[in-house]
């Protein structure tokens, strides 16, 4: 499969939907209103693939600017981002279920890290659902050292054994994303 991986739209809502509801269960899909958030705050650090021959959704990236802190809210628009935001909160990585194994994790998440680092964000920091946090464990996140008051009522929203994780960026070239599937 060739992929083509360009900025999200407007246009891609509908599909971004869809996806998602392929990919998660219906207490974690998000309302349309919460793509078209992200996408209006952040529009360069969202991302979609596409399959290059029909142009099926395959997956999608909305990431934006965040403060490192907690995370925000499942689910609910932001009025902006953080003023001095200094990491790269990755909100959703979603494959389809028929293009997992396939590369479109690892295509979206080099696509937005390499967007990030660009915009001079040297810290990632994501919410893992449960089955996906030895993904991200080998790209090299980790559960940050101390307590952040709040996290565990924050994490209850996104299911049991959900985990707040952060990593340092230490180059365009990340050294924790060569050689991983997706």
């Amino acid at each position: 499969m060739s992929l083509v991986l360009r900025g999200m739209c407007a246009a891609d809502i509908p599909d971004v939907l869809d996806v998602q509801a392929a990919a998660y269960p219906a207490i974690l899909n998000e309302e349309a209103g919460f793509f078209l958030n992200r996408l209006a705050l952040s529009p360069a650090t969202c991302w979609v693939a596409r399959d290059a021959a029909s142009d099926a959704m395959q997956g999608y990236l909305v990431a934006y600017p965040w403060s490192g802190g907690l995370p925000p809210e499942l689910g609910q628009a932001l009025p902006s981002l953080p003023a001095g935001a200094d990491h790269w909160f990755l909100h959703d990585c979603a494959v389809h279920p028929r293009a997992q194994g396939r590369g479109v994790g690892k295509a979206l998440y080099e696509a937005g890290r390499r967007q990030a680092w660009e915009a001079g964000l040297r810290h990632g920091c994501l919410v893992a659902l449960a089955e996906a946090v030895p993904y991200w464990l080998r790209l090299g996140y980790a559960t940050p050292v101390g307590v952040m008051p709040g996290l565990a009522e924050k994490l209850r929203q996104y299911g049991e054994g959900a985990c707040y994780l952060a990593r340092a960026m230490d180059s365009v070239v990340d050294r924790g994303a060569a050689g991983q599937g997706g």
